[in-house]
């Protein structure tokens, strides 16, 4: 299951440019002022006045254009998507695939010789 865009994201903007990190003590940050230290807090929207809704806000964006219309992020399935294949697997994909057009072949009465 793919993860959902987070506001904490350094990808993530608000569109209304209200997005702000509250901290324990109360004090509002500004995302880049947030993203530099290691603070715990929460994502407030400064618009509604309330917490951070992320991807489901109609004003929730992605900077790499990666949030999906669900809200989840694109580039965490890019980055399953990219696993690579040993040579082993490679070698019994091509194999698997030789034998089913050899079948076809038969089934239309060319064989392997005739090639």
């Amino acid at each position: 299951m793919p993860n959902m865009c987070r506001p904490d994201c350094p990808y993530f903007r608000c569109l209304k440019k209200t997005l702000a990190f509250k901290t324990t003590s109360g004090r509002l940050l500004k995302p880049r002022e947030y993203r530099r230290g290691s603070r715990r807090a929460i994502a407030w929207c400064l618009w509604a006045n309330d917490l951070c809704q992320g991807p489901r806000c109609q004003y929730a964006s992605c900077v790499k254009h990666a949030m999906k219309p669900d809200g989840t992020c694109g580039l965490e399935l890019l980055e399953k998507a990219s696993r690579v294949r040993s040579i082993e697997e490679e070698a019994l994909a091509l194999e698997h695939e030789y034998s089913r057009i050899r079948d076809k072949l038969k089934k239309i009465g060319i064989s392997e010789i005739d090639l």
